[in-house]
């Protein structure tokens, strides 16, 4: 090791094969979305779907954003410290956070009976999707147990899915008034 820049070799030559790893196969760099992946067991081309994504989430809701807390690699809040990866505003995939909560109010809710006010955890992966305090959302809320946090089980968001800003005339907005408010059957024929 050279005392004088604090660096050692190995990690140098590591830095340096990651860096090339990379830059060699870029997709490995890239968020892994479940049920995307036709190599995976579990592959749904309709996985990210709407209605697909309504059925497997607890609720469905129209939320607003009252507060961020990021949550620093021992699950404990931590005050953010730039510069983060590729000069981002906020943590992004491998920087030292392993997620971040959101306090929400609930302003509408088209599944499940959600409390009026919970918090989520949006987990730190390159697939993220920041949310802005203030801001309404459109969430699909699915419970899991989170490694990152000690296997509590939280609230969580799926990145990858149909999670956007509000708009009542979205695709997906109308969708889920669809799903949320099914029409009466006709009965049997």
């Amino acid at each position: 090791m050279d005392v004088r820049a604090g660096v050692s070799l190995r990690s140098v030559i590591a830095a340096a094969g990651l860096s090339f790893a990379l830059q060699a196969a870029p997709g490995a760099a890239q968020a892994f979305c479940a049920g995307t992946d036709k190599d995976f067991p579990g592959y749904r081309p309709d996985y990210y779907s709407v209605s697909q994504e309504f059925s497997r989430a607890k609720y469905v809701v129209e939320v607003q954003v009252e507060r961020e807390t990021w949550l620093g690699e021992d699950g404990k809040p931590k005050a953010l410290q730039p510069p983060f990866q590729n000069n981002g505003p906020r943590p992004w995939g491998f920087d030292a956070y392993v997620g971040a909560y959101y306090d929400v109010a609930v302003i509408r809710p088209y599944k499940g009976p959600p409390p009026e006010h919970f918090r989520l955890f949006s987990e730190n992966t390159t697939a993220r999707f920041w949310l802005k305090v203030g801001w309404r959302y459109l969430v699909f809320v699915t419970e899991e147990k989170e490694e990152d946090l000690g296997n509590q089980t939280v609230l969580t968001l799926d990145t990858c899915g149909n999670l956007e800003r509000w708009k009542s005339t979205s695709t997906a907005a109308r969708q889920v008034m669809r799903l949320s408010n099914p029409r009466p059957s006709s009965g049997p024929r």
